[in-house]
């Protein structure tokens, strides 16, 4: 089976899989449903990215990390979240006293910096999923997941079928700058979905076109960011749980650096949850 073959079917039953699960848990209020489905996702990230930064020469301590993540996003329901900061607040010190503890004073600052970067990079960052879940329901989750699958997918095809420009070769070979572009107008035109929007839609036109040109450009900034992340470690994917994609956090790195904007823009700018 070609690579194309196997991203285009492993798509065909993730995207059904992902949509049917969320909307169930927004159709009974699962709340915890939401968060056990984001921590198992969360988990499988957060491993491929000790396993990076393991390569790197970073050890982190494991069974902190891997507990941490579901204990913060499970966190998130009781009251408004109150508990997970406080949770979030101190697995950070704790991994600051482990790195310092078990390195030398170089070698337990960059120990640090990438445990605590790698909590606010996975479980704090995809909690503001089940805020929106939270805040806004499924019909805002699945506006923002199209549109990261928009850009992921023009971004990809287009590429592919006219890529000429190459992007950042330092960084990546295979991204182009008309794959950015598809990818831009897949997103705005994902963008464009909302129906919010639908009511005047001309008038929303400048507000549609900013969120899908934001959204998009931060899939990008995870996208190369993680490609970085890899190219350092000397690996190709993460993993080789989703054939033709690679692990999972070669499939959530444009959707982690991209949701903090659509929530900020949907609150402050659009005040729409």
């Amino acid at each position: 089976m070609s690579s194309l073959a196997k991203r285009l079917l492993t798509a065909f039953v993730a995207i059904p899989t992902v949509l049917a699960v969320l909307w169930v848990c927004d159709r009974y209020r699962l709340d915890w449903g939401v968060c056990l489905f984001l921590s198992a996702v969360t988990m499988v990230a957060g491993w491929e990215y000790l396993h990076l930064v393991g390569k790197l020469g970073i050890p982190l301590p494991k069974e902190l990390f891997m507990f941490a993540i579901p204990a913060y996003l499970m966190l998130l329901v009781p009251w408004r979240g109150e508990y997970a900061v406080v949770l979030a607040a101190g697995v950070v010190y704790l991994i600051v006293f482990y790195s310092f503890s078990r390195r030398g004073a170089r070698e337990g600052f960059f120990a640090s910096l990438a445990g605590t970067f790698g909590f606010l990079y996975l479980p704090v960052t995809i909690g503001l999923v089940y805020l929106l879940h939270r805040d806004a329901g499924f019909p805002y989750i699945a506006h923002f997941l199209l549109m990261v699958w928009g850009y992921d997918s023009g971004a990809y095809f287009v590429g592919s079928l006219l890529g000429r420009h190459q992007l950042l070769p330092r960084v990546s070979l295979a991204k182009t700058w008309e794959g950015v572009v598809g990818g831009l107008i897949l997103a705005t035109a994902a963008a464009a979905l909302l129906p919010a929007f639908w009511g005047d839609f001309f008038r929303w036109i400048p507000c549609i076109l900013a969120l899908g040109l934001a959204v998009g450009a931060f899939c990008q900034l995870g996208d190369l960011f993680e490609s970085l992340l890899k190219r350092a470690a000397g690996v190709k994917d993460t993993g080789r749980l989703f054939p033709g994609h690679g692990g999972m956090l070669d499939r959530i790195d444009g959707l982690l650096a991209a949701v903090p904007v659509y929530f900020f823009f949907l609150r402050y700018v659009l005040r729409l949850i």
